[in-house]
């Protein structure tokens, strides 16, 4: 035995080389010896050292987009090996339902990107990272918001009542991917015509998209990965609002314009709310991976942690992420399993921006006031208006959120050609949100004679919200698939597949007042409860769907698809909808005639296909009533009621969304140019679209009816450019996404946007054969009456006389097209990464000039210095007045702004470290880096930012629910509101990633 292990030891010996393709060294190559968990990977200059190798051990190596080679080990020091092009490789392999493809044998439009473009993004929200990337795709986000949601329209708005996408996490059906670790995910793909996401059926009208996680690699050691990012937050911008001084003698202008003989006196205050509200925040992201495999397995595991102190007081984000996936090949059986868990803690400003801003006359704080905060008064701050610091100071609201997404797939290989395969998953997803305003006076209205509402500035009694809500999705998916090539020629795969869909949503809680103190910050302690809140609904989707696809000589592709889809949300008449799609493509390029050297690869492809949306609502067709609402008294005892709150449409059908599309995919110049271009039309038919009701009615809530078409078609392409010189290697990558027509056709009544402030005024309209969510009110003139102040209308039907019919479309918040521009380059050992996205013709309407300038409350922006006056009568400020006779807070063109920008997203640096510089051997791949985001942006928009996404801000959903618990609300029938959107922030970071 000792001189066998003798033996083995003195065998055992230690190789290293270089790895090229002919010319330049390859990084990132693997290399193992086979059938063990030894391995190295290349450095940046294609250099390797493995130990403990034997005579006779087959090392293998292997790269994307390179064939892999296997070299028996013959005893030498050094072992230099030239890696050859995979030319089927080099198709870009993507995700599609229920398999892979490739770009060459695709015949739907597919856009894929991997995991490691997204990862240099500093985010709460990994779906930002998305913009400007892939053609069709646009990202709204947020502004700054730490941890805030985001819109992403795929191919414009494909609906009235919901355009989100279909979001699938390792074949699990999720609602959105926030709470996705940007580093785990491995590939995204996006679904983008009915062909491709066909199959998946409802709830895919609004595209899919597909994101794999990692999983390791076979044949690979043990690595184990260190990342961090640290960074500091600032404003980007700020605006411009007058001081204390010149606030006053706004008021007494705004006093004498309204014909009064009030008259106030500076106070001597001069309180810079902006400064005070927006500060720098510090971003930290850690994270840590491990992954291997051996022959017949592989696994990732990771742990991640994430905080960003928001540069708005009162708000920040923590998500801590934790995954483990793996892989295992157990004789004909596959199990692939992936698990990860997530939680989530945001706090948001409720206040920054409500109702305009506050008065600078307004003392930073008042020791003798319950709280610490002063409020307006008459005498001094003029009649309403709210301390917004000192709300959004006391409040305290957390919304925690727990997520489990897990998975597990097993696969049997019945033959050589068919598979049987079963997925299961739960996604198990926990809401607790907590709000607590303590008791506080800002403004006595009795001692010092204001009249001022009460209702924001006092607080008698604290109170309090706990709401928690549990959402677990159930998916058990068996399916069938088949793959042959007869005589080389002919390539059939066949997919057939059952999907049960289960879901299940139980909230409770309680709103209340009064609390024994403010230290007691607890449900139990409420002594009122105002409002119990509580629902408990479930829904099921029962599918069975079957897909061919069939190939000739690679040169003609032909793909079917249907699916037949039952939702427990209709009524049983209406339950069941059938939903076909067809592709086929022609590989030009494979003809024999073809002959150019210049075009290496060149496709057409053409698809049609119809998909179907059922609503949001559990039980839309089933009227609602709910207790507590409609309460009497009898004999002076209280009796509860009853109370209809919605109507219901027995009747409600499938929404049909048919899609054409037609486009091209090439290769120029050996590969280095690819180019992608596409033509779409959707038109939506049966559209579920929620429709106001009379008031007369009882019901506050709209009624969901099939009541409506919508016509969507554009024109999109992706351009991209790789090439190498010496030790410099660049990739330039454009894409442009052109909405030509996104409008309702055929819709009964005007569909209604949001209200906008206390008058309970709307800007947003939808309208037949209008652009869904448009801006409508009075076009006025570029300078105001030099005799009244007021604006000056425009007759804009020309029939002499100005009246409500002259009232119009005055702004579209859909663009007419977007874009990116993304470059990435490396230069020996550092690295080098930009990215730019921007959007052209959409417009938003801005209120912060709303309320900075013609509100009756708050502070104001320097513009009002410019107001009419009657010495200064050559001006576009209106007069200054509280009353408003002249109309000037309507909904006009005046607060409507070109929203269109380019911006710098994201700017990044790296350096990337010789392995063994710290002189020890097992730390590799140590890369250094800088990273800048939202470096700059080109715009018009004069408030904050002019990527706005959300109508949640102000007093879009005030009236609805409770604090703490707020109903978000629809974004497509109030896009382009500039509720007092999150300001947007530039960050400066540095990060250090190793591997060990």
């Amino acid at each position: 035995m000792t001189f066998v292990l003798f033996g083995f030891a003195v065998n055992a010996q230690t190789v290293s080389g270089t790895i090229t393709d002919g010319t330049i060294p390859l990084p990132g190559v693997n290399v193992t010896v086979k059938g063990t968990s030894n391995g190295a990977v290349t450095d940046f200059d294609g250099k390797y050292t493995l130990n403990d190798v034997n005579t006779g051990d087959i090392i293998v190596f292997s790269y994307v987009g390179y064939k892999t080679q296997e070299v028996a080990y013959d005893g030498s020091a050094t072992l230099d090996v030239t890696l050859i092009e995979d030319t089927a490789a080099l198709d870009e392999v993507v995700l599609v339902g229920y398999g892979t493809s490739s770009k060459r044998q695709a015949t739907s439009a597919v856009s894929t990107i991997k995991g490691k473009e997204i990862a240099n993004t500093i985010a709460g929200n990994p779906t930002v990272a998305l913009q400007g990337k892939l053609p069709g795709i646009q990202v709204e986000s947020f502004g700054g918001q730490p941890g805030g949601s985001a819109n992403v329209f795929i191919r414009g708005i494909n609906s009235l009542s919901n355009a989100d996408p279909l979001y699938i996490v390792d074949g699990l059906f999720v609602d959105n991917m926030d709470y996705v670790n940007p580093k785990d995910i491995a590939d995204i793909s996006v679904l983008k015509d009915a062909a491709a996401a066909a199959i998946y059926g409802s709830r895919a009208a609004n595209g899919v998209v597909l994101i794999t996680t990692n999983h390791g690699k076979k044949d690979q050691a043990l690595r184990v990965t260190f990342n961090s990012r640290i960074g500091v937050d600032s404003p980007s911008k700020k605006l411009d609002f007058i001081n204390g001084q010149q606030y006053t003698n706004y008021l007494n202008q705004r006093f004498a314009n309204d014909g009064s003989s009030t008259t106030v006196a500076w106070n001597g205050v001069d309180t810079d709310w902006q400064e005070e509200s927006l500060q720098s925040g510090i971003v930290e992201d850690y994270g840590l991976s491990i992954s291997g495999g051996g022959e017949k397995s592989s696994y990732f595991g990771s742990v991640n942690y994430f905080y960003q102190d928001g540069i708005l007081v009162g708000s920040g984000f923590k998500r801590l992420n934790a995954r483990f996936n793996s892989k295992h090949e157990l004789g004909k059986f596959t199990v692939t399993q992936s698990l990860g868990l997530t939680e989530g803690k945001l706090q948001e400003n409720n206040w920054y921006g409500f109702d305009g801003t506050t008065a600078p006359t307004i003392a930073l704080s008042d020791p003798n006031n319950d709280g610490g905060f002063a409020g307006p008064t008459d005498p001094i701050h003029g009649p309403g208006g709210v301390n917004q610091f000192g709300l959004a100071s006391l409040e305290n609201n957390l919304e925690t959120t727990r997520t489990m997404f897990a998975s597990l797939k097993i696969d049997y290989e019945i033959t050589e050609n068919l598979k049987a395969s079963v997925n299961l998953g739960v996604d198990y997803r926990n809401r607790t949100n907590f709000q607590f305003t303590p008791t506080y006076l800002m403004t006595n209205s009795v001692t010092s004679g204001n009249s001022i509402d009460p209702v924001r500035n006092v607080n008698e009694l604290n109170d309090l919200t706990n709401f928690v809500q549990d959402d677990v999705n159930l998916l058990f998916e068996p399916t069938i698939s088949y793959d042959k090539t007869f005589n080389d020629v002919h390539k059939l795969g066949v997919v057939l597949g059952h999907t049960r869909f289960i879901e299940k949503q139980d909230s409770n809680g309680v709103y209340g007042e009064g609390t024994p103190a403010n230290s007691i910050q607890v449900a139990s302690a409420l002594t009122s409860v105002t409002q119990t809140l509580g629902a408990s609904n479930e829904a099921a989707l029962l599918s069975y769907f079957g897909r061919v696809n069939y190939g000739y000589d690679n040169k003609y592709l032909f793909s079917a698809t249907v699916r037949r889809d039952a939702s427990s949300r209709f009524a049983e008449k209406n339950r069941v909808g059938y939903f076909p799609a067809f592709s086929g493509a022609w590989n030009v390029s494979s003809e024999e005639f073809w002959k150019s050297e210049l075009i290496n690869f060149f496709k057409v492809r053409a698809s049609y296909g119809e998909l179907g949306s059922y609503p949001d609502q559990f039980y839309p067709t089933q009227a609602v009533f709910l207790a507590n609402q409609s309460n009497a008294s009898f004999g002076g005892t209280t009796a509860t009621g009853l109370a209809q709150t919605t109507l219901a449409d027995e009747n409600l059908v499938w929404e049909t969304t048919k899609t054409f599309d037609i486009g091209i995919d090439m290769a120029l110049l050996d590969n280095k140019i690819k180019f992608t271009a596409d033509y779409y039309s959707k038109n939506v038919e049966d559209a579920l679209v929620p429709i106001n009701v009379p008031s007369t009615s009882g019901v506050s809530l709209p009624v969901t009816r099939n009541a409506g078409t919508l016509v969507n078609n554009g024109f999109e392409f992706d351009l991209s450019y790789n090439k190498s010189e010496g030790d410099f290697t660049y990739t330039i990558g454009t894409n442009f996404s052109f909405n030509l027509k996104n409008e309702a056709e055929d819709i009964p009544a005007t569909i209604l946007g949001p209200g906008i402030d206390e008058d309970l005024r709307v800007v947003n309209r939808t309208e037949a054969n209008g652009p869904v969510g448009a801006f409508y009110g009075w076009v006025v003139e570029d300078l105001v009456d030099p005799a009244t102040g007021n604006f000056v209308r425009v007759d804009t039907n020309g029939d002499g006389t100005v009246d409500d019919d002259d009232k119009t479309i005055i702004g579209d918040p859909t663009p007419d097209f977007t874009y990116g521009l993304n470059i990435t380059a490396n230069y020996k050992k550092f690295d080098f990464a930009l990215s730019f996205n921007g959007v052209q013709g959409n417009e938003i309407y801005n209120l912060s000039r709303y309320y900075n300038i013609l509100w009756q409350d708050g502070g104001k922006l320097t513009e009002v210095l410019n107001a009419w006056t009657p010495t200064n009568t050559n001006t576009n400020i209106p007069i200054a007045t509280e009353a408003d006779p002249g109309g000037n807070r309507e909904p006009s063109s005046f607060f409507v702004e070109d929203g269109s920008y380019f911006r710098l997203k994201n700017l990044e640096v790296g350096y990337n470290f010789e392995n063994g510089f710290l002189g020890v051997d097992w730390i590799n791949d140590v890369r250094l880096s800088l990273n800048v985001q939202n470096v700059f942006v080109i715009t018009n928009y004069s408030g904050y930012d002019p990527d706005v996404a959300s109508t949640n801000g102000g007093r879009a959903n005030l009236n609805s629910g409770v604090p703490g618990v707020r109903p978000n609300v629809n974004p497509l029938l109030g896009r382009g509101l500039d509720a007092r959107a999150y300001p947007n922030a530039r960050t400066f970071s540095v990060g250090l990633q190793a591997t060990f």
